[in-house]
């Protein structure tokens, strides 16, 4: 590979880990000034507000693992963020459901994420969008095939 396409290489990474880093760092102040996490907050936003979400759904929707997740939800339960309550079917499966502490917490969460996205789409033109989009999409893919490879 020439040099020319080895900084390619380098910056491709380097900008898919810088930026995220500023949206992460972003979302942890964000929540930090609410005395939580950028991940707590992540969590109030993927539980139904209505219904609750099944603890087993929690995880793949977050992406992360089980461990993790049950450490998190222990912490929010603890805190008065959420309750569990126990299915009809099988008293061994559980749904998260939201306090009402958890649902302004969520909703002031949700607030962050829809003004995070109004800036971007007031600044960013339409098609350079949708350009981004289908190109996260394609590394995404590249990377997942690339980690299949090396199982």
């Amino acid at each position: 590979m020439s040099k020319n396409n080895n900084e390619k290489v380098d910056s491709i990474d380097l900008v898919l880990k810088s930026t995220w880093l500023s949206v992460s760092k972003m979302y942890s102040e964000l929540a930090n000034d609410h005395s939580a996490t950028a991940v707590q907050a992540l969590t109030l936003l993927k539980i139904d507000p209505k219904e609750g979400t099944r603890s087993t759904n929690l995880g793949p929707k977050m992406a992360i693992e089980p461990t993790s997740l049950t450490r998190i939800i222990k912490l929010l339960e603890d805190n008065g963020y959420i309750y569990k309550e126990k299915t009809t079917n099988d008293k061994r499966e559980v749904i998260i459901k939201l306090t009402e502490k958890g649902l302004n917490s969520r909703n002031i969460s949700k607030e962050a994420v829809l003004n995070f996205n109004r800036s971007v789409v007031e600044r960013i033109a339409p098609e350079k969008l949708e350009t981004f989009k289908e190109v996260m999409n394609e590394i995404q893919q590249i990377a997942t095939e690339l980690n299949h490879k090396n199982k």
